[in-house]
């Protein structure tokens, strides 16, 4: 091969290599790069996802046992003052048994706090935005027990919030039951859900005056 031959090999493989590069976000590219881009963008992706999915799950765990161990401990230092002011007794009576089930699932998920989840302070949850949301549910509970009461309706109205906050707190010890496998956990959680439910029929069906 002489040299006009190899020179033209050679210009004629630069424009063969030029044909088979196509334009990837503005670059010019081969289709093996492209390849091993797109291949690259996609492990990216899915090592994220899987970092999203995993990361903090016991966190996320914590977090809904701190939500129900905040909520009963509101609900039995709040609740309590205007179970006193309502004018029937079987209302009053409903919601001393309230205050007992709460007790007893403080203490039992604050036990579980303490040895499950190594907590060092009850008060202090793993998140401070859960103890922040937990705080304006129960300003907005107690403003609107207190407007019943000053307009004359507080059995009424303490009927129909309470069974509301017995709800909403079943709601969240379900949620907590179904991320956890401890089974004192899940013990204590079922028989609060249990008498709360009871108790939740009984202010559904109460009918004040």
């Amino acid at each position: 091969m002489n040299n006009k031959e190899y020179l033209e090999k050679i210009a004629k493989d630069t424009r063969t290599n030029k044909m088979q590069q196509k334009k990837f976000l503005g670059l010019n590219l081969s289709p093996n790069t492209i390849k091993l881009l797109i291949g690259g963008a996609i492990l990216v992706f899915v090592i994220m996802i899987f970092g999203m999915i995993f990361s903090g799950d016991g966190n996320k765990e914590r977090d809904y046992v701190d939500k129900v161990y905040l909520r009963a401990s509101n609900l039995i230092s709040e609740t309590g003052n205007y179970t006193k002011l309502v004018k029937s007794s079987q209302l009053r009576s409903m919601g001393n048994s309230l205050v007992a089930i709460l007790t007893e699932t403080q203490y039992a998920i604050g036990t579980s706090l303490k040895e499950d989840f190594g907590a060092k302070s009850l008060e202090k949850p793993n998140k401070e935005k859960t103890k922040t949301d937990e705080d304006a549910v129960m300003v907005e509970y107690l403003e609107t027990l207190e407007n019943g009461r000053l307009n004359g309706i507080l059995d009424r109205v303490y009927t129909r919030e309470v069974a509301y906050q017995i709800g909403m707190l079943i709601s969240a010890e379900q949620d907590a039951y179904t991320r956890t496998k401890k089974d004192n956990l899940r013990t204590a959680l079922e028989k609060s859900m249990t008498n709360l439910d009871t108790l939740y029929n009984q202010f559904n069906e109460f009918s004040a005056e």
